[in-house]
């Protein structure tokens, strides 16, 4: 079974219409799937509008984020309800796409040896409406990663991924609170050795503008998550070393 996770926390405007595209494009190909989504206490209509979906399809499961408020708790939240062996991370504003979804699914069914599939935004020029104070800090900052982790992966910061669930039990603990855990989950994977593929994916922006004060925060707290993930890997790689 497939879980997908979906963090929520004021999306009205979006959630109804992302329950239905992605529930209605994973029923058409027969897939067994639950979607649970796991909301970071709104204050809007959300919750009810989830809440209702809920009542009337068996595939969609809803929670309340009841740790400490974070998209990435609301994540860690999600791995602890989900079932499937396998688990996708999407957003609720349907700024992934539904078909990329399934075919990150048939790409890991496919490939047993498979950890996980990364998405890339950038290798064929599927991204709409990024700010471009934000594409250059994302595209500097993804840079420096490459380098610190010796790797061709370029999109560590896409939070559209699909994991083995297993995996994302075998890296845990999971420390990030909040949208750092889309740079905690892969680097952990790739320094720990998992094995992962890397597909293009389609993304479009759906926010009506990022202040560049949020994406400085992000920046201090990406930091911090990447200092993390090194000397994970480093205790990691040592570890190894020591069971020769």
């Amino acid at each position: 079974m497939l879980s997908i996770i979906i963090p929520t926390f004021q999306e009205e405007k979006s959630i109804k219409n992302t329950l239905k595209v992605i529930n209605e494009g994973l029923t058409k190909e027969m897939f067994e799937f639950e979607i649970i989504v796991v909301d970071d206490n709104s204050n809007d209509q959300t919750k009810k509008i989830i809440s209702n979906f809920s009542k009337i399809n068996s595939n969609i499961h809803f929670y309340l984020n009841d740790s400490s408020k974070g998209f990435g708790n609301s994540i860690v939240k999600g791995i602890e309800y989900s079932k499937g062996i396998y688990v996708a991370i999407m957003m609720a504003d349907l700024s992934d796409s539904v078909d990329d979804l399934i075919y990150y699914y048939t790409t890991i069914l496919n490939n047993k040896k498979l950890d996980c599939v990364f998405g890339d935004r950038w290798s064929e020029n599927s991204v709409k409406n990024y700010p471009f104070f934000k594409k250059v800090v994302n595209r500097t900052g993804n840079i420096i990663l490459m380098k610190l982790f010796k790797t061709n992966y370029s999109d560590f910061t896409n939070s559209f991924k699909l994991y083995k669930r297993s995996a994302l039990k075998e890296i845990s603990p999971i420390i990030s609170n909040h949208f750092s855990i889309t740079l905690e989950l892969p680097l952990k994977m790739i320094a720990r050795g998992y094995n992962y593929k890397v597909v293009s994916n389609k993304w479009e922006n759906r926010e009506h503008g990022v202040s560049k004060m949020q994406i400085l925060n992000s920046i201090v707290t990406y930091s911090l998550i990447t200092v993390y993930c090194l000397i994970d890997k480093y205790f990691w790689n040592k570890r190894l070393v020591i069971k020769r």
